[in-house]
């Protein structure tokens, strides 16, 4: 199977956008009748102030996404990159392309001026966590939290 990277068309952003309750439910395990206008609202937001979707199509469909988008550090109030969303559609899994997502990816950013890329990614998430350490990811701060 070939598969070719690039920005997103108009096409291909529906589709992305018609994904985004599954992806959303997916990443976050939360099961709620608004993932999709959540996603959708997040999106939008990150389009408009810049972010753009790497996609990896084959010749029949689009197989999956990253969000390349930017952010702040907290501490030092640097503006970094920031992988916001990667997502591999069902029948294009563990053909390694969330792997060369995530590498294009990387390639963009440097290609944008960042030397600094970071992402967030939930702990029940360990396929994901350990393809981010391979790639050379490394914890920066853990986000804890307690249900009263």
């Amino acid at each position: 199977m070939e598969i070719e990277y690039g920005k997103a068309n108009g096409p291909e952003l529906q589709e992305i956008f018609s994904m985004a309750g599954v992806n959303r439910s997916e990443a976050t395990r939360i099961q709620a009748d608004d993932n999709k206008e959540k996603m959708i609202a997040s999106y939008k937001d990150s389009l408009e102030h810049g972010a753009y979707f790497l996609v990896a199509r084959s010749q029949e469909s689009l197989a999956g996404w990253v969000l390349i988008d930017r952010s702040l550090d907290w501490f030092t109030h640097k503006e970094i990159g920031w992988i916001n969303d990667v997502y591999v559609k069902q029948e294009y899994r563990q053909n390694g392309i969330a792997k060369s997502l995530i590498e294009q990816s990387l390639v963009e950013f440097k290609h944008l001026g960042y030397d600094d890329v970071r992402l967030n990614v939930f702990s029940f998430n360990e396929k994901a966590i350990h393809l981010y350490e391979k790639l050379g990811f490394k914890d920066v701060s853990k986000l804890m939290r307690i249900e009263l």
